[in-house]
């Protein structure tokens, strides 16, 4: 009797500040992921970055993951308290500069550079240019957006995609 290999999966926790940035690393799994990995998302809701760090601290648990990480923007300072909490708890912080919108404008709209906007102007921005009135992002949007071969293109030039994509692929 031929007996069934069961195939250990890489487990990843990906974590966001607020409902887009898990919507939009939702769309990355659904892109990237494969057969060698199983990722989780969740998000904290909003609020500072020491209370997204230790939201997503309790939200994974006792949770064994190979890996974990926290999509956060860049506009709030990074404190040295945060960042030693983060790798205390094993936790990358991968970073939107300034914002998630900012980070969207690059990807579409590659000839400029919006990591020096303010937050406020990236946001009003990408919603006017790519989303309809007072809409927030969905994953329709994303869809629409965020095809991969404009990602793929994106991955050259902006480091926050390409290392989120490495880790959905289990290249941590």
């Amino acid at each position: 009797m031929k007996k069934n290999i069961r195939i250990q999966r890489n487990t990843i926790f990906a974590f966001g500040e607020g409902e887009a940035e898990r919507i939009f690393l939702k769309h990355l799994r659904s892109i990237y992921s494969n057969d060698k990995t199983s990722v989780r998302v969740d998000d904290a809701g909003g609020k500072d970055v020491l209370y997204i760090l230790e939201k997503a601290v309790r939200v994974r648990g006792d949770i064994r993951y190979n890996y974990s990480f926290i999509l956060l923007d860049t506009d709030r300072e990074w404190t040295q308290t945060l960042k030693n909490k983060a790798a205390k708890k094993h936790i990358e912080l991968i970073g939107n500069s300034p914002c998630l919108e900012g980070l969207f404008l690059c990807i579409l709209d590659p000839k400029n550079n919006y990591s020096n906007h303010p937050s406020n102007e990236c946001k009003k921005q990408f919603q006017n240019n790519y989303l309809h009135e007072n809409r927030t992002i969905t994953d329709i949007d994303c869809k629409r957006l965020f095809t991969k071969v404009i990602i793929d293109s994106a991955r050259a030039k902006i480091k926050t995609i390409n290392r989120i994509i490495e880790i959905v692929r289990g290249d941590y």
